[in-house]
Protein backbone atom coordinates (compact mmCIF):
# COMPACT_ATOMS: atom_id res chain seq x y z
CA UNK A 1 0.00 0.00 0.00
CA UNK A 2 1.49 3.42 -1.02
CA UNK A 3 2.26 5.38 1.84
CA UNK A 4 2.23 10.00 1.95
CA UNK A 5 5.46 11.63 3.80
CA UNK A 6 4.42 14.60 4.98
CA UNK A 7 7.95 16.41 6.31
CA UNK A 8 8.30 20.44 7.84
CA UNK A 9 11.43 21.52 5.94
CA UNK A 10 13.58 23.80 8.57
CA UNK A 11 15.02 21.63 11.96
CA UNK A 12 13.35 18.47 9.99
CA UNK A 13 14.20 17.57 6.36
CA UNK A 14 16.88 20.46 5.80
CA UNK A 15 18.41 19.34 9.06
CA UNK A 16 21.53 19.36 9.66
CA UNK A 17 22.16 22.77 8.23
CA UNK A 18 24.58 22.48 5.25
CA UNK A 19 25.35 25.72 3.38
CA UNK A 20 25.72 25.19 -0.24
CA UNK A 21 22.68 22.97 -0.12
CA UNK A 22 19.13 22.80 0.92
CA UNK A 23 18.50 19.50 2.03
CA UNK A 24 21.32 17.09 3.62
CA UNK A 25 22.10 14.19 0.76
CA UNK A 26 21.50 11.08 3.01
CA UNK A 27 18.03 13.18 2.86
CA UNK A 28 17.67 13.71 -0.51
CA UNK A 29 18.51 9.82 -1.16
CA UNK A 30 16.14 9.12 0.61
CA UNK A 31 13.57 10.95 -0.99
CA UNK A 32 14.28 9.63 -4.04
CA UNK A 33 13.77 5.83 -2.91
CA UNK A 34 11.08 6.92 -0.98
CA UNK A 35 9.16 8.37 -4.28
CA UNK A 36 10.90 5.94 -6.63
CA UNK A 37 9.07 2.89 -4.05
CA UNK A 38 5.58 4.42 -5.03
CA UNK A 39 5.04 6.72 -2.32
CA UNK A 40 4.06 10.17 -2.23
CA UNK A 41 5.44 12.86 -0.62
CA UNK A 42 4.55 16.53 0.57
CA UNK A 43 6.34 19.07 2.41
CA UNK A 44 4.72 21.16 4.59
CA UNK A 45 6.33 24.27 5.62
CA UNK A 46 5.96 28.08 7.32
CA UNK A 47 8.12 29.14 4.03
CA UNK A 48 6.76 30.29 0.77
CA UNK A 49 6.04 28.57 -2.62
CA UNK A 50 8.37 30.17 -4.37
CA UNK A 51 10.92 28.59 -2.55
CA UNK A 52 9.94 24.84 -3.82
CA UNK A 53 11.46 25.60 -7.02
CA UNK A 54 14.24 25.64 -5.75
CA UNK A 55 13.46 22.46 -3.77
CA UNK A 56 13.00 20.96 -7.06
CA UNK A 57 16.34 20.81 -8.48
CA UNK A 58 17.62 18.93 -5.27
CA UNK A 59 15.15 16.36 -4.96
CA UNK A 60 14.95 15.50 -8.43
CA UNK A 61 11.65 13.54 -8.27
CA UNK A 62 7.82 14.80 -8.12
CA UNK A 63 6.52 16.19 -4.54
CA UNK A 64 3.27 18.50 -3.52
CA UNK A 65 3.51 21.14 -1.43
CA UNK A 66 1.56 22.74 1.97
CA UNK A 67 2.94 26.25 2.19
CA UNK A 68 2.84 29.49 4.54
CA UNK A 69 1.49 26.71 7.34
CA UNK A 70 -1.24 25.42 4.63
CA UNK A 71 -2.23 28.93 3.66
CA UNK A 72 -1.55 27.78 -0.17
CA UNK A 73 -1.41 24.46 -1.29
CA UNK A 74 -0.63 22.17 -4.23
CA UNK A 75 -1.51 18.71 -4.84
CA UNK A 76 -0.48 17.29 -8.62
CA UNK A 77 0.25 20.78 -10.29
CA UNK A 78 -2.86 22.32 -9.07
CA UNK A 79 -3.96 25.19 -6.62
CA UNK A 80 -6.00 23.60 -4.13
CA UNK A 81 -5.91 26.01 -1.63
CA UNK A 82 -5.14 29.88 -1.51
CA UNK A 83 -6.23 31.71 1.58
CA UNK A 84 -5.39 35.10 3.17
CA UNK A 85 -5.90 37.45 5.63
CA UNK A 86 -8.04 40.74 4.82
CA UNK A 87 -5.15 43.48 4.92
CA UNK A 88 -7.02 45.96 6.63
CA UNK A 89 -7.85 42.74 9.23
CA UNK A 90 -4.48 42.14 9.64
CA UNK A 91 -3.26 45.52 9.97
CA UNK A 92 -5.99 46.32 13.10
CA UNK A 93 -4.65 42.81 14.31
CA UNK A 94 -1.01 44.08 14.74
CA UNK A 95 -2.29 47.31 15.66
CA UNK A 96 -3.85 45.92 18.44
CA UNK A 97 -0.84 43.58 19.54
CA UNK A 98 1.64 46.66 19.19
CA UNK A 99 -0.52 48.94 21.57
CA UNK A 100 -0.84 46.36 24.45
CA UNK A 101 2.25 43.63 24.01
CA UNK A 102 4.71 46.39 21.75
CA UNK A 103 6.47 43.24 20.50
CA UNK A 104 9.86 43.57 18.81
CA UNK A 105 8.97 42.58 15.03
CA UNK A 106 7.05 41.33 12.22
CA UNK A 107 7.50 39.21 9.77
CA UNK A 108 5.22 39.06 7.33
CA UNK A 109 4.46 37.10 4.16
CA UNK A 110 1.51 38.84 1.66
CA UNK A 111 0.56 37.76 -1.46
CA UNK A 112 3.23 39.00 -4.60
CA UNK A 113 5.79 39.92 -1.87
CA UNK A 114 8.77 38.46 -0.55
CA UNK A 115 9.01 38.77 3.44
CA UNK A 116 8.85 41.63 4.75
CA UNK A 117 10.15 42.64 8.67
CA UNK A 118 9.01 46.03 10.93
CA UNK A 119 11.08 47.07 14.04
CA UNK A 120 8.98 47.44 16.12
CA UNK A 121 11.18 48.61 19.02
CA UNK A 122 13.83 50.14 18.22
CA UNK A 123 16.21 47.44 18.14
CA UNK A 124 20.11 48.11 18.12
CA UNK A 125 21.20 48.62 14.88
CA UNK A 126 23.79 45.86 15.84
CA UNK A 127 21.44 43.28 16.30
CA UNK A 128 19.89 43.92 12.68
CA UNK A 129 23.49 43.53 11.59
CA UNK A 130 23.61 40.26 13.35
CA UNK A 131 20.68 39.25 11.33
CA UNK A 132 22.17 39.90 8.40
CA UNK A 133 25.09 37.85 8.99
CA UNK A 134 22.54 35.40 10.47
CA UNK A 135 20.54 35.34 6.86
CA UNK A 136 24.31 35.36 4.68
CA UNK A 137 25.36 32.23 6.44
CA UNK A 138 21.91 30.47 5.57
CA UNK A 139 23.44 29.69 2.17
CA UNK A 140 20.97 28.13 0.10
CA UNK A 141 18.05 28.32 2.44
CA UNK A 142 18.16 31.99 2.09
CA UNK A 143 15.16 33.91 1.05
CA UNK A 144 15.08 37.20 -0.14
CA UNK A 145 12.92 40.11 1.98
CA UNK A 146 12.36 43.04 2.32
CA UNK A 147 13.41 45.46 5.64
CA UNK A 148 12.13 48.77 7.16
CA UNK A 149 8.64 50.10 8.48
CA UNK A 150 7.76 52.13 5.87
CA UNK A 151 7.96 49.22 3.44
CA UNK A 152 6.01 46.66 5.46
CA UNK A 153 3.54 49.29 6.12
CA UNK A 154 2.57 49.90 2.66
CA UNK A 155 2.65 46.34 2.02
CA UNK A 156 0.14 45.93 4.44
CA UNK A 157 -1.74 48.82 2.52
CA UNK A 158 -2.58 47.20 -0.10
CA UNK A 159 -1.67 42.97 -0.19
CA UNK A 160 -3.65 40.02 1.67
CA UNK A 161 -1.73 38.00 4.11
CA UNK A 162 -0.58 34.80 4.17
CA UNK A 163 1.50 34.60 7.45
CA UNK A 164 2.82 36.76 10.20
CA UNK A 165 5.88 35.56 12.48
CA UNK A 166 5.66 37.67 15.89
CA UNK A 167 9.11 37.89 17.59
CA UNK A 168 8.42 39.48 21.09
CA UNK A 169 12.37 39.54 22.46
CA UNK A 170 15.28 37.35 23.57
CA UNK A 171 14.32 36.72 27.14
CA UNK A 172 12.64 33.47 26.91
CA UNK A 173 10.41 32.93 30.01
CA UNK A 174 8.90 36.33 30.63
CA UNK A 175 8.54 36.69 26.57
CA UNK A 176 7.28 33.35 26.50
CA UNK A 177 4.36 34.19 29.03
CA UNK A 178 3.46 37.16 26.06
CA UNK A 179 3.69 34.93 23.74
CA UNK A 180 1.08 32.62 25.29
CA UNK A 181 -0.68 35.91 25.71
CA UNK A 182 -1.19 37.36 22.38
CA UNK A 183 -2.44 33.86 21.13
CA UNK A 184 -4.95 33.80 23.96
CA UNK A 185 -6.27 37.39 22.88
CA UNK A 186 -6.20 36.94 19.23
CA UNK A 187 -8.55 33.69 19.86
CA UNK A 188 -11.08 35.53 21.90
CA UNK A 189 -11.19 39.04 19.26
CA UNK A 190 -10.37 37.45 16.13
CA UNK A 191 -12.18 33.98 15.52
CA UNK A 192 -11.34 34.08 11.62
CA UNK A 193 -7.21 34.20 12.55
CA UNK A 194 -5.44 30.80 13.47
CA UNK A 195 -2.48 31.63 15.92
CA UNK A 196 0.09 29.44 17.05
CA UNK A 197 2.83 30.08 19.74
CA UNK A 198 6.10 28.50 20.64
CA UNK A 199 8.50 30.14 23.48
CA UNK A 200 8.68 33.43 21.94
CA UNK A 201 6.93 33.04 18.77
CA UNK A 202 3.69 33.70 17.44
CA UNK A 203 2.52 32.58 14.10
CA UNK A 204 -0.92 34.01 12.42
CA UNK A 205 -2.35 32.49 9.68
CA UNK A 206 -5.92 32.67 8.67
CA UNK A 207 -8.46 30.06 10.23
CA UNK A 208 -7.80 26.42 10.02
CA UNK A 209 -4.38 27.29 8.10
CA UNK A 210 -2.60 25.44 10.46
CA UNK A 211 -0.30 22.20 9.32
CA UNK A 212 -2.81 19.89 10.47
CA UNK A 213 -5.96 21.27 9.10
CA UNK A 214 -3.91 21.59 5.70
CA UNK A 215 -2.75 18.24 5.56
CA UNK A 216 -6.21 16.72 6.64
CA UNK A 217 -7.39 19.55 3.73
CA UNK A 218 -4.62 17.56 1.23
CA UNK A 219 -5.87 14.18 2.31
CA UNK A 220 -9.17 14.92 1.79
CA UNK A 221 -8.90 16.12 -1.69
CA UNK A 222 -6.15 13.23 -2.88
CA UNK A 223 -8.36 10.66 -0.54
CA UNK A 224 -5.28 9.49 1.31
CA UNK A 225 -6.44 7.55 4.27
CA UNK A 226 -4.97 8.43 7.44
CA UNK A 227 -3.25 5.31 8.59
CA UNK A 228 -1.34 5.92 5.16
CA UNK A 229 0.21 9.25 6.32
CA UNK A 230 3.55 9.24 8.36
CA UNK A 231 4.49 13.53 9.76
CA UNK A 232 7.56 14.24 10.54
CA UNK A 233 8.54 18.02 12.49
CA UNK A 234 10.39 19.49 14.97
CA UNK A 235 8.25 22.81 16.64
CA UNK A 236 5.31 24.36 18.22
CA UNK A 237 3.43 24.65 14.80
CA UNK A 238 4.07 21.06 13.95
CA UNK A 239 1.73 19.80 17.18
CA UNK A 240 -1.40 19.63 15.34
CA UNK A 241 -0.47 16.95 12.57
CA UNK A 242 0.93 15.02 15.78
CA UNK A 243 -2.03 15.18 16.99
CA UNK A 244 -4.32 14.35 13.59
CA UNK A 245 -1.45 11.66 12.66
CA UNK A 246 -0.55 10.17 15.70
CA UNK A 247 0.14 6.60 14.95
CA UNK A 248 2.47 7.33 12.83
CA UNK A 249 4.28 10.73 14.02
CA UNK A 250 7.90 11.43 14.38
CA UNK A 251 9.51 14.36 16.06
CA UNK A 252 12.85 14.81 15.58
CA UNK A 253 14.75 14.75 18.50
CA UNK A 254 16.59 17.47 19.03
CA UNK A 255 13.39 19.26 20.16
CA UNK A 256 12.00 20.43 22.84
CA UNK A 257 10.24 18.15 25.24
CA UNK A 258 7.40 20.66 25.00
CA UNK A 259 6.95 19.53 21.28
CA UNK A 260 8.27 15.66 21.62
CA UNK A 261 5.32 14.72 23.91
CA UNK A 262 2.86 15.21 21.16
CA UNK A 263 4.30 12.70 19.04
CA UNK A 264 4.53 9.16 18.76
CA UNK A 265 8.14 7.95 18.00
CA UNK A 266 11.24 10.12 17.77
CA UNK A 267 13.75 10.31 14.98
CA UNK A 268 17.08 11.83 14.62
CA UNK A 269 17.69 12.18 10.96
CA UNK A 270 14.64 12.09 8.15
CA UNK A 271 16.38 9.35 6.28
CA UNK A 272 16.30 7.27 9.32
CA UNK A 273 12.67 6.74 8.40
CA UNK A 274 14.11 4.19 5.17
CA UNK A 275 14.93 1.53 7.43
CA UNK A 276 12.06 2.45 10.70
CA UNK A 277 9.12 2.60 7.48
CA UNK A 278 10.21 2.09 3.96
CA UNK A 279 12.11 -1.47 4.37
CA UNK A 280 9.36 -2.29 6.46
CA UNK A 281 6.60 -2.09 4.11
CA UNK A 282 8.92 -3.39 0.88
Amino acid sequence: MAKLLATDLDGTLMYPKKFRRCIPKKNVKFLRKWVDSGNKLVLITSRGPAYMERLKKEIDRDFDYITYTSSYIVANGEVIRDKSIPYKTAKRLLDKIYERFHPNAYLMDAKGYPTAIRNNNGVPMFLVYLYKVYWWFQGKRREPWIYGNKEFDEILSKANVYKVMIFNGLRKKANSIMSKEINKGIREEFPEIECSWSSVINEITPRNCNKGAGLTFYCDFLKIKPEDVIVVGDSGNDISMFNLFHENSYCMAKASPSVKKYAAHTISRVYKLDKLVLEKGE
